[in-house]
């Protein structure tokens, strides 16, 4: 990662949501003292109506967590749970304390503006939700309009979902889509934009589990290597000429093409029955908070939304206190195990 970061303008890396290996790897990438020489900015899947509420907790001479908590609550209208970006901003907050002013790390929020917390009535919701722009596309103008308008001569790290890292355009029946990655290698050229991401199993829409990659033979290669963390670039590997299936509904109408189409890099950290719990982040729910999700629920109309194991509206923090002790007893990928 740190020689691609290097090499290329922009790296985008491709991550698992909640996935504790993932954000480690990130979080040991920004420690590394070469890190700040060669990247300036970092893009984060976070709402980008929080800018201004991101900029003031990297201004702050004392670590305010609340005001990133505060963003977290608003990256979905249930929140944002995730753990590991949590600790990868405090540790980029760290990072910067300790740089001179030309030095420091500058980090911008590219996704959707979600005013979750000002939207009052289901008509401010309905018509929010009618004039919502593509994420892919505002991701990729966001980025691009901050880096080609920079003055900085470091590069640039792009975090997201692995979805939307895919590079190439992908034509479903009359439907071509375009993802972020794919934005970005058409503005920015394939050469200055690498894209990677982490060994990760078959995956549906709403990202549950449903089985090994390629039938297993991926994991049967890495067990055979000693199960050794190793990263390689796809192009021209074995792997690279693999049919891409780790997104369940590209697989259904066919495949989308081979690995090395999709991805420029791939990464393998560790055998996937080894991955802890999915990482997650009980300080975001408070009693205020549960309140604002009961109010959520009502004007959103997903007050039959049971991820806390009852219904969003009936929902006390009790309820969310089970539901994350529950959740540190399992691991990310038990159901590949069972």
């Amino acid at each position: 990662m740190l020689d691609k970061l290097a090499n290329h303008k922009l790296v985008i890396y491709g991550e698992t949501h909640k996935r504790k290996s993932s954000w480690d790897l990130l979080k040991s990438i920004i420690k590394d003292p070469s890190f700040y020489k060669k990247t300036g900015i970092v893009f984060l899947e976070m709402s980008s109506d929080s800018q201004e509420k991101i900029d003031r907790f990297f201004a702050n001479e004392i670590m305010d967590n609340e005001i990133l908590l505060d963003i977290l609550r608003g990256v979905q209208s249930e929140g944002w749970d995730d753990r590991g970006m949590y600790e990868f901003v405090i540790d980029l907050w760290n990072l910067n304390k300790g740089l001179e002013e030309k030095e420091k790390i500058k980090v911008v929020l590219a996704d959707i503006q979600r005013p979750f917390s000002s939207l009052k009535t289901k008509e401010e919701f309905d018509n929010w939700r009618k004039n919502v722009p593509n994420r892919d596309m505002q991701m990729a103008d966001i980025i691009e309009q901050r880096m080609k308008s920079s003055t900085d001569y470091r590069g640039g790290l792009f975090i997201v979902g692995l979805g939307h890292a895919i590079k190439t355009k992908i034509t479903f029946g009359q439907n071509t889509f375009v993802f972020a990655g794919a934005h970005l290698k058409e503005r920015f050229s394939d050469q200055n934009v690498y894209i990677t991401f982490l060994h990760m199993a078959i995956m549906d829409n709403v990202g549950k589990i449903q089985g090994l990659t390629r039938n297993g033979l991926f994991d049967y290669s890495f067990e055979r290597n000693g199960n050794n963390p190793v990263a390689f670039n796809l192009a021209d590997s074995p792997f690279g000429k693999e049919p891409f299936d780790v997104i369940i509904e590209m697989n259904s109408i066919g495949g989308i093409g081979d690995y090395e189409k999709i991805y420029d890099g791939y990464i393998f950290l560790m055998p996937l029955k080894d991955e802890g719990p999915k990482y997650l982040l009980p300080e975001l729910i408070t009693e205020d908070f549960v309140q604002e999700l009961r109010r959520r629920a009502i004007i959103f109309g997903n007050d039959n939304w049971q991820e806390y194991g009852v219904k969003l509206k009936d929902i006390t923090l009790d309820d969310v206190h089970r539901y994350y002790q529950e959740k540190a007893q399992g691991k990310y990928f038990d159901k590949l195990f069972e």
